[in-house]
């Protein structure tokens, strides 16, 4: 091996330390973020359910077993409430990062969907991409022996970006990832506040 091959291999085994790292700091905050609306959540079902059982008694004199249906109805909706808003919660946290968390977060994703092409992001994005980013895009497209540019030109969205790939538009926005995987994120978000 060569004294350049050298380099280059030490500055891929660098990045994979740093990707690493990147992701085990990813996973902490997701865990802990999960927690704190867990626990924020689990405030709000005892509320939820205490108005649910106020319900209940209230009308349990007319029929219990059209309460029993208002009541199984309530809490689902309650439910399902709880787990949208901690869905946008995570949504609205994960694009509210600080410039270096985000684009780190935008990173793996580009790992995940990254060919050839260019990337577009919104004006604010494109305002608040930090210094080395751009060269990290570089290493994850020379990785995939790919060809990526970043458009300088803003896209007309709110977060995320889009890849573009001749007439193809790879949609990477958070609203779109969150919305395909919406079934996903619900079953998990209710495994995590509901058990």
């Amino acid at each position: 091996m060569s004294g350049l091959d050298n380099i280059v291999e030490e500055i891929r085994n660098q990045s994979k330390q740093e990707a690493d790292e990147i992701l085990k700091e990813a996973d902490v905050f997701c865990k802990d973020y999960m927690n704190k609306i867990k626990k924020d959540v689990e405030v709000e079902v005892v509320s939820i359910e205490k108005k649910a059982l106020a319900d209940r008694k209230l009308y349990e004199e007319k029929t219990v077993s059209g309460m029993e249906f208002l009541e199984r109805n309530s809490i689902l909706r309650a439910k399902q409430q709880v787990i949208e808003q901690a869905i946008d919660k995570a949504r609205e946290s994960i694009a509210g990062l600080n410039d270096e968390e985000y684009f780190n977060v935008l990173e793996k994703l580009l790992r995940k969907n990254v060919q050839q092409g260019k990337i577009c992001f919104s004006k604010k994005d494109l305002e608040r991409i930090p210094n080395g980013f751009e060269d990290r895009v570089k290493e994850i497209v020379a990785e995939n022996q790919g060809e990526l540019v970043i458009d300088k030109e803003p896209a007309n969205i709110k977060d995320g970006f889009v890849l573009v790939y001749g007439e193809i538009e790879e949609n990477c926005t958070l609203k779109a990832l969150f919305d395909s995987n919406i079934d996903r994120i619900k079953d998990i978000a209710n495994k995590q506040l509901f058990g």
